[in-house]
């Protein structure tokens, strides 16, 4: 039974019938394909951005203190805007029903979540930094119409409204990073120092062998 639907299945199949088909729709499934490629590749760029323990990847071996001091005093507040802006922008996109304030508090969280998890463990982070991009994907897959551009256009030009708000978050997301990182710092010197403390006992360990 299975062999007769299978051969009669061949017989309608004709390369002539594919290739005189209607290939008007190619070009629009080809631009679909390419826009979740090109949206994708920015999205993986960007979540392993945001969920980075160390931001900056260049270093010196020369006052790695200090340069570290100016990269975090005077170029992570630019970061966290990006983080801030972006997380911020792809909320619009997916809440009908947010207000604003909401949105820029939900935006918060989300980047304090991925720091922390970051600190702890840097798959973790690009775990949670990578659901909110993906889901907007998904919703953008399945049904195209839940998104209304025009709102979402109207509440981008009322974000000047919030710019205090705003610098206020990015200002709390700079100050956590920095907490974060003095608590790592003192948490490796702490290991350091029970290194050291461990090779100090057994150098000096008397010898009770007979």
């Amino acid at each position: 039974m299975a062999l007769e639907g299978f051969s009669g299945w061949a017989s309608v199949f004709s390369m002539k019938n594919v290739l005189s088909g209607d290939l008007s729709a190619i070009v629009p499934i080809l631009y679909l394909v390419v826009s979740i490629a090109i949206y994708s590749i920015l999205i993986w760029h960007f979540y392993r951005f945001v969920a980075r323990r160390d931001s900056f990847k260049f270093t010196t071996k020369k006052h790695p203190k200090a340069v570290g001091f100016l990269k975090y005093s005077f170029m992570y507040p630019f970061v966290a805007f990006l983080f801030f802006a972006g997380f911020s922008l792809m909320l619009l996109f997916l809440t009908r029903t947010l207000e604003i304030t909401e949105v820029l508090t939900a935006s918060f969280a989300i980047i304090a979540a991925i720091r922390i998890a970051a600190y702890y463990n840097e798959d973790l982070s690009k775990d949670v930094a990578k659901m909110l991009p993906f889901a907007l994907l998904g919703v953008t897959l399945v049904e195209p119409s839940y998104f209304v551009f025009g709102d979402v256009i109207d509440k981008i030009y009322s974000m000047p409204e919030f710019f205090t708000v705003c610098i206020q978050f990015i200002l709390l997301i700079v100050l956590m990073e920095w907490i974060l990182r003095i608590t790592l710092t003192i948490r490796t010197e702490l290991k350091n120092i029970n290194k050291k403390n461990k090779k100090i006992e057994h150098h000096y360990r008397p010898n009770l062998d007979i």
